[in-house]
């Protein structure tokens, strides 16, 4: 209940500033002859290809944010490549903001996990905190979000559907420990998985796939997904550009 009371004032916890790109990640923008010479020419063409793949899929989002769901923290990591391929479009972890947020809320400032969270708090009251964050980092086009294992309500998806919503199936012998309550752990589990095959796209991830390899996977299904379903891509793309104009006026 206190979560619950808390919340109302926490707004200015939600969402810390994104940290700006590090320019110097990007030193250059050719391969030196010296290193290019060493590398063979299929690996070349494959990754000149992915960027092109990217940039495709960048260009044709236009702005549109993805909403990543599933099991497990492996999902973070394929977003944090995704997010290096599309230009200009950040990361937000929606777990780690929850769990920053409630530190914050507590006043001590000591850092807790969503395991701990989960067992400090009933579930219905995380579930808010998340609701509570996702609506704060919605605003913000060009993005792709990291949902909490557990964003699989109405009220989730309300938010969600205002861009593309993505479920990364990893295999199941590869999957992360998942942050569950301690009541009804695996009823629970079930219901998010349920709730995890309501994504516009499921891209399954075959094991031992490398997180990059796993998002230009991600880029190719969602390349498809738009081109199989112009009309709401269209509607996306208008969403899209007018929250761009607002911002930018």
């Amino acid at each position: 209940m206190l979560l619950v009371l808390a919340l109302a004032s926490s707004a200015a916890w939600l969402v810390p500033a994104p940290a700006p790109r590090c320019a110097a990640a990007r030193c250059c923008d050719t391969i030196p002859d010296s290193v290019s010479e060493k590398i063979p020419p299929e690996k070349l063409s494959d990754a000149w290809r992915r960027d092109e793949r990217a940039k495709e899929l960048s260009e044709t989002l236009k702005g549109c944010s993805l909403y990543l769901v599933g099991f497990g923290a492996r999902k973070t990591a394929v977003a944090r490549l995704l997010s290096r391929r599309l230009q200009n479009y950040r990361l937000y972890d929606v777990g780690s903001i929850m769990c920053s947020t409630y530190s914050a809320m507590g006043g001590g400032g000591e850092a807790v996990s969503l395991s701990q969270l989960l067992a400090k708090e009933p579930l219905a009251d995380v579930e808010q905190l998340s609701q509570a964050v996702l609506r704060e980092v919605q605003q913000f086009a060009r993005s792709i979000f990291v949902a909490w294992d557990g964003a699989v309500s109405t009220a989730d998806y309300m938010v969600m559907q205002q861009g593309i919503v993505v479920h990364l199936e990893f295999d199941a012998s590869e999957e992360d420990e998942v942050a569950l309550p301690a009541a009804e752990a695996k009823a629970t589990r079930e219901a998010w998985a349920e709730g995890h095959a309501k994504a516009d796209v499921t891209v399954k991830l075959a094991k031992g796939l490398a997180a990059d390899d796993a998002a230009y996977k991600v880029v190719d299904a969602l390349l498809a997904f738009i081109e199989s379903n112009p009309a709401k891509s269209k509607e996306w793309k208008e969403k899209a550009d007018a929250k761009l104009d607002e911002q930018e006026s």
